[in-house]
């Protein structure tokens, strides 16, 4: 009998031990969990905004390309296609032009001469910084509150309203040019060399407006020096619907995998090309030695020494 109350009183025990157990328990798992997640994250091997990133990608179209990732302080020559990374920079010869695309949603000209920062591909907060040169762009869809795309030049900042627009910038006169072609809006705020805006400017279809920074009084009018852009606008019209047809999305892994070889082949070209390092003189010159057999001077010829014959000697006597 006292066995059986003893047994009771232990199962009782249990019973009530085991909610208030499994109770205690719970914080630690969620704890754990919640570590798990945010290293995961903190590793790269998990990311809750990389759906809300543009799989932006630039290729070469003709002449001298080149890029620079946030982590390099030296240009390294694009050859083909190479995806991109906030902080990337791109940057065309004289003789040169380059696409860059997002998705296949849109499309950019970087025509001769431009240098272009890719500051952010975040597609609710999209923004390129236009240190020279000019672009010409087509995106698909307007914009609106939920994706937003900015294109920055030292004296204007130009939010995208979508569909067709052109910016460029000159650093020598300091000119800025914004434009809008069969489609969409742009609103362009200038600036003068202080930072201090100059208004708002509200560009609709087949619109321009250029200005420098010590311009104050600013008009809208029709395309007229931004004209020159329509044939690249044109093309992008073409190069979005093929890159519909053609886009295939690329995982982050294989994004960084493309952007490894194309830089790896940049600086195996570079070698091929002699730009790299040249070789020592010294090394070279005592590789011959030793293939020489030591001394770096052709060997002497040795053989018997000519005998005169003794007819030749009693005939000199």
């Amino acid at each position: 009998m006292k066995i059986k109350k003893i047994s009771a009183v232990l199962l009782t025990s249990v019973l009530f031990l085991a909610p208030a157990g499994l109770k205690a328990q719970k914080p630690i798992e969620d704890d754990s969990y919640k570590t798990m997640l945010e290293e995961a994250m903190k590793s790269g091997k998990y990311s809750l905004s990389q759906v809300d990133n543009w799989d932006a990608r630039v290729k070469k179209i003709s002449g001298s390309v080149s890029v620079k990732t946030a982590d390099s302080e030296e240009w390294s020559r694009l050859e083909g296609e190479m995806p991109l990374e906030a902080s990337d920079f791109v940057k065309t010869g004289g003789d040169g032009s380059a696409e860059i695309y997002l998705d296949d949603k849109g499309s950019i000209f970087l025509g001769g001469n431009t240098q272009l920062e890719i500051s952010a591909i975040v597609k609710t907060e999209t923004a390129f910084s236009l240190k020279s040169g000019f672009l010409a762009a087509k995106i698909r869809h307007f914009l609106n509150e939920k994706f937003k795309m900015q294109v920055r030049v030292p004296s204007a900042v130009c939010a995208v309203r979508g569909t067709e627009f052109a910016v460029q910038y000159s650093p020598f006169g300091k000119e800025t040019g914004a434009a809008v072609f069969d489609e969409g809006s742009l609103l362009v705020t200038p600036m003068d060399e202080k930072g201090q805006t100059l208004g708002e400017y509200f560009l609709e279809k087949n619109t321009e407006l250029t200005f420098t920074p010590d311009q104050r009084r600013l008009k809208t009018v029709p395309l007229a020096k931004m004209r020159r852009y329509t044939t690249q606008i044109a093309l992008m019209r073409l190069r979005l619907k093929a890159l519909k047809k053609a886009w295939k999305p690329l995982s982050q892994s294989r994004r960084a995998d493309l952007r490894n070889k194309v830089l790896k082949h940049v600086i195996r070209k570079e070698l091929n090309d002699g730009s790299g390092p040249k070789k020592s003189k010294f090394k070279s010159k005592v590789k011959n030695k030793a293939k020489r057999g030591g001394s770096g001077r052709a060997p002497k010829k040795t053989g018997a020494r000519r005998v005169r014959p003794v007819a030749e000697e009693e005939e000199e006597e």
